[in-house]
């Protein structure tokens, strides 16, 4: 609906479910509703591949794919050759992934306005390329190259800064619970400081934003967190040491010093969290 909105022509749709192809189809002029992805191949030059990632493949192989055809994935872990079905065929592939989440989303509308600014990885071969960061440029993306053997530390990173971020602001409601605080009143904690956290981030940096115990090189405190941790919630300490593991250069930058982060590994150790070298 967005690359209809700014001029492209959208031939063909087809889905899982035919009322789900029909209500897209229905936004979109001139769009007509499939119930092959065979016959959206048949009607169209470029063809956007965005099934769940397992199916990528077996669809592409399906398909009898003129030469020329151009074949696109939105997958972000997996490169070009989960279209081989395609490209031995003689289409020429590529991938067009958001590093973007879409959760939540109650309307198309929404869903368009939170491509704005968004970074979309691309692999593809020269032409098809350039076709697809006209794509993201015309979304008011930002379009960078990603070779196919990279793709999954690419994602890697998209898991981090999304879903398991997702995952350590519950564990932080999960402490406040422990506190003895109702859900909803350590999730308007979290969530307040989180968003000036990732304000700050954005304006300043990570080195320039990152606060806390560790970084100002009290240790002492740091230990309590653990304690307190280890008694209350202990999978939730196991956590609280891998961050501060991952933390501990950060830190060294901005003020801990070789004797803090010597009684810290020492501290960790006694509660069973060695730290590595």
């Amino acid at each position: 609906m967005a690359l209809y909105r700014l001029g492209y022509k959208i031939c063909s749709v087809s889905s899982r479910s035919y009322g789900s192809a029909e209500a897209l189809a229905a936004s979109v002029p001139g769009c007509s509703v499939c119930t092959t992805a065979q016959e959206v191949a048949d009607n169209s030059d470029l063809v956007f591949i965005t099934t769940p990632d397992a199916a990528i493949a077996p669809v592409a192989a399906s398909v009898r794919w003129r030469t020329g055809h151009e074949v696109v994935h939105c997958c972000g872990a997996s490169g070009r050759d989960i279209l081989k079905g395609a490209a031995d065929q003689g289409a020429n592939t590529g991938a067009f992934h958001p590093f973007q989440t879409f959760a939540g989303l109650e309307s198309p509308d929404q869903a368009i306005a939170r491509l704005s600014g968004v970074t979309f990885a691309i692999s593809a071969e020269e032409v098809l390329e350039g076709y697809l960061r006209d794509l993201a440029e015309a979304l008011d993306g930002r379009a960078v190259t990603m070779d196919d053997e990279l793709r999954s530390l690419y994602h890697a990173s998209a898991v981090l800064s999304c879903g398991y971020l997702v995952t350590l602001l519950q564990a932080a409601v999960e402490v406040w619970q422990a506190a003895g605080f109702t859900e909803e009143e350590g999730l308007d904690a979290v969530v307040a400081v989180s968003r000036a956290t990732l304000e700050n981030v954005a304006r300043l940096g990570p080195k320039a934003s990152v606060t806390g115990p560790l970084v100002r090189g009290d240790v002492a405190t740091v230990t309590r967190h653990l304690s307190a941790l280890v008694n209350t919630k202990p999978e939730v300490a196991g956590l609280y040491a891998a961050l501060t593991h991952q933390s501990l250069p950060l830190a060294r930058e901005v003020g801990l010093n070789s004797d803090g982060e010597t009684v810290l590994r020492q501290e960790l150790a006694e509660y069973g969290f060695p730290l590595p070298r």
